[in-house]
C-alpha cells in the first residue's frame, strides 16, 4: 500500500537515512557554494552597543524649525510680559512735550533730531551705538509730531502718543520672535484704556474718532512695515561663500 504522504516520506527518509549528510554538513556546503570566487568569505562584525545607538545630528533646517526649544538668548522668550496698562506720563510727560516743541522751533529740524536722539537714549529706549534703531524711531517721532500738529494736539495728547507708540515698540523688542499680531493686540489694548474711561483702568485721554485714527495711522507707519522694523532693530547678517574653484571655459 502506498504512503498517504509520499512527499513526507521521502524526506523523512532522506533525513534519517544513515548515508544522508548532517545539517551541518549541508550548511558548511551552502556557505561554499555561496562564497566567492577567491575562498574568501567576508563576515560583517556584530555593531557594538555605542554604534547601535543614533545620536540625532542637529542641522541648520532642524534647527531653524526648534526655536521654540531654544534656551539661548535672545531666543529665550523673557518670562513677565508686559500687560496693557494706562502708561500716561511713563516715557513722555507735558513738561518733556512742549520742550521738545520748543527744541524744534529754536533749532528746527536739526535741533528737533538732537533733542529726540538725547531723549530715546536718558529714557533706555535704545542704546547710543544701535545707530540704525535710532534713526528709524527718529523718524517715527518726527512723523507722529507732524501727525499730532495737524490734528492740534495739546501736549497731554502729543506726550500720550508718543509714549503709546514708544511703549509698543518696547514690547515689540521684549521678544526676538514677537509676532505682529501681538503687537497689534498690545498697541489696541492700550488705545482702549487711554480711550475709554468706563474700563476698570481706563483714562479718557483721546476721543473715539482720535482713537480710530491713531490706530489706522499706527498701522500705516509702523505695523505695516514690521519686518524692516526687526531688520533695524535687532540687525541681520549675511553669509557669504567664496567658491575657490573657476568655472569651466574662463581664463
Amino acid at each position: 500500500m502506498e504512503p498517504e504522504f509520499p512527499c513526507m516520506e521521502t524526506v523523512l527518509d532522506s533525513e534519517t537515512s544513515p548515508g544522508s549528510e548532517s545539517s551541518a554538513d549541508q550548511a558548511i556546503k551552502i556557505k561554499a557554494a555561496s562564497a566567492p570566487a577567491g575562498g574568501f568569505v567576508i563576515i560583517p562584525e556584530t555593531p557594538s552597543e555605542e554604534e547601535r545607538v543614533v545620536k540625532p545630528q542637529i542641522s541648520a533646517p532642524s534647527y531653524l524649525n526648534s526655536l521654540r526649544e531654544n534656551d539661548d538668548p535672545p531666543f529665550r522668550k523673557p518670562p513677565k510680559e508686559p500687560r496693557p496698562c494706562i502708561i500716561t506720563g511713563t516715557i513722555m510727560n507735558e513738561t518733556e512735550a512742549v520742550a521738545m516743541i520748543a527744541a524744534a522751533e529754536a533749532g528746527g529740524e536739526n535741533g528737533l533730531k538732537s533733542f529726540l536722539g538725547d531723549f530715546l537714549i536718558q529714557k533706555n529706549i535704545i542704546a547710543n551705538y544701535y545707530l540704525s534703531e535710532k534713526n528709524f524711531l527718529i523718524s517715527l517721532l518726527m512723523e507722529t509730531i507732524e501727525y499730532a500738529a495737524q490734528r492740534e494736539f495739546d501736549a497731554l495728547k502729543l506726550s500720550t502718543l508718543i509714549t503709546i507708540y514708544l511703549a509698543t515698540h518696547k514690547y515689540f523688542k521684549w521678544f526676538y520672535w514677537q509676532s505682529p499680531v501681538a503687537v497689534w493686540n498690545y498697541f489696541k489694548e492700550v488705545m482702549i484704556r487711554h480711550t475709554i474711561e468706563d474700563t476698570p483702568d481706563g483714562e479718557e485721554v483721546f476721543g473715539a474718532e482720535e482713537c480710530y485714527d491713531i490706530v489706522s495711522h499706527f498701522h500705516t507707519v509702523y505695523l505695516s512695515n514690521l519686518p524692516l522694523v526687526h531688520i533695524v532693530t535687532f540687525g541681520t547678517h549675511r553669509l557669504k561663500l567664496v567658491w575657490p574653484f573657476k568655472p569651466k571655459g574662463t581664463a
